[in-house]
Parts: C-alpha cells; structure tokens; sequence
C-alpha cells in the first residue's frame, strides 16, 4: 500500500491542495465541495509517480469538479506531465499549468536533475508555438563544483513532445 497525502489550506474562493506520495490504486483523494471554490491549485510537487489505475482515480476526482471550478496546477514533475500529454482528460479545459519540471541529463558527470520552469517567464507558449526565454544551459547546474565549468546538462525529453501540452 503506497502513501499519498493532501494538504488542503483554504484562502477565501481558492483552495490549494498539495498532493504528495503516489497516485495509484490506493489513492484516496480528498473530498471537495467545488461550489465553494472559484479556483483550486494543486501543487504537484511532491507526486512521486503515477500508475494506470491511479490515472482512472484522477479522472473520476477531477472531472466533476472541473465543472464548477478552474484549476492551477504548479510544481508539475515530469510523471505527471507525460500524463498530460497522453490522457485526454487528464489536464481538464478549465486548467491552467503555472509551473512544471523539466529533468536535464549530464553526459560527462551522469548527473541528473529537474528545473523548475515557470510558464509565462522560462517558457512561454502563444499561438501553438513554445519558446524557451532563457538559457537552458545554465538552469541546471552540476553538483560536482570542481567539474562544473565542463558540465553539460541538456535537456533530457523531445522538447516537441515533451512540451506539447503548452499548445492547447
């Protein structure tokens, strides 16, 4: 049995839930009464990993409330954006991704690591188009100080794929 955890805090017409742990099938997501909130934000964080069962639950929990309420989904780990890419559904009409991360991969040092990028600031998306408005290269930064000058993260997904979400 897997772990999953929602914080619920309530700030007047939004609440903000932050899951944590893995959605599969033991997750018991937390019930919402939708009507009273203009807007839920779902910091994504800390989602570990998502399985085929776990997305039926996501979709069964999050489509009745995308009715009566637009979504922010922030913090967004690469487990659940490849779900956003794959499963109609998943990232409901009435949503918007603030954030998401992106995991870069070097070659020389085999280090791995995943940059936070906000969208609107280190990417930006306009008519079906997606820019990267920063220098990939220095976001992520190897751990090995003496070997960071020869560090050479890249990203590691197909960015047309990867980042096809941001043209809907």
């Amino acid at each position: 049995m897997s772990e999953f955890k929602a914080h619920e805090t309530p700030e007047g017409e939004k609440l903000r839930l932050a899951f944590e742990g893995t959605i599969d099938e033991d997750v018991v997501f937390p019930p919402v009464d939708a009507s009273k909130f203009k807007t839920i934000v779902l910091d994504l964080k800390n989602v570990k990993s998502i399985n085929s069962v776990g997305i039926r639950e996501w979709l069964n929990w999050i489509r009745p409330l995308a009715e009566k309420s637009d979504f922010v989904l922030e913090n967004c780990p690469k487990a659940v954006v490849f779900q956003f890419n794959m499963v109609e559904g998943f990232l409901p009409a009435r949503s918007t991704v603030s954030s998401f991360y992106v995991p870069f991969y070097c070659e020389k040092c085999d280090k791995e690591d995943s940059v936070l990028f906000n969208v609107g600031k280190e990417i930006k998306a306009a008519a079906g188009k997606v820019e990267i408005a920063f220098d990939v290269k220095a976001a992520a930064i190897c751990e090995d100080k003496a070997n960071a000058a020869s560090c050479e993260m890249e990203m590691d997904v197909t960015e047309a794929k990867y980042f096809q979400f941001l043209k809907r």
